[in-house]
């Protein structure tokens, strides 16, 4: 019966249907160069470091882009005396990517409500992490939309 049961398990595992975004793509043979950054300047730096983690050194397609983001942190609501609970953290970023001589302009935004922690030490590391994700999440959309400009 175990045995039934474990084949049964194995055969609807293999034909679920999963399959990588990146399945037709190609590989990342390209690199990105940040040449300008503006706007919060901890962000910036954190998205330039994944995209060069993401790039070949070797490759001979370049893209020059420059980064422009604002980082915000705004109380959506306070407690009975004034302290603030909950805020949500906006994080809005313009890519600008040099192509066949022409400039295209990408936007991304991202946002997510947290809760106020009364340690100040655990709230600044949770914020940087959520910064890192942020960052991480960037990343993926703009190589998603280079290989998209390619494309066309």
């Amino acid at each position: 019966m175990k045995n039934i049961i474990l084949i049964c398990f194995v055969f609807f595992l293999s034909s679920c249907g999963y399959s990588s975004i990146y399945k037709n793509q190609k590989s990342q043979d390209f690199q990105i160069d940040v040449i300008e950054m503006a706007g919060d300047n901890e962000f910036n730096n954190l998205l330039k470091n994944e995209l060069k983690l993401y790039s070949n050194i070797n490759s001979n397609k370049q893209y020059d882009v420059s980064l422009n983001s604002k980082y915000q942190k705004i109380i959506v609501s306070k407690n009975s005396s004034g302290v603030a609970t909950n805020y949500k953290i906006l994080v809005d970023t313009i890519i600008n990517i040099e192509l066949n001589n022409k400039t295209h302009e990408l936007n991304f935004n991202e946002s997510i409500n947290i809760k106020n922690n009364s340690n100040s030490f655990e709230q600044d590391k949770y914020e940087r992490n959520i910064k890192k994700n942020f960052a991480s999440l960037i990343r993926e959309k703009l190589v998603i939309k280079i290989f998209n400009l390619n494309d066309n």
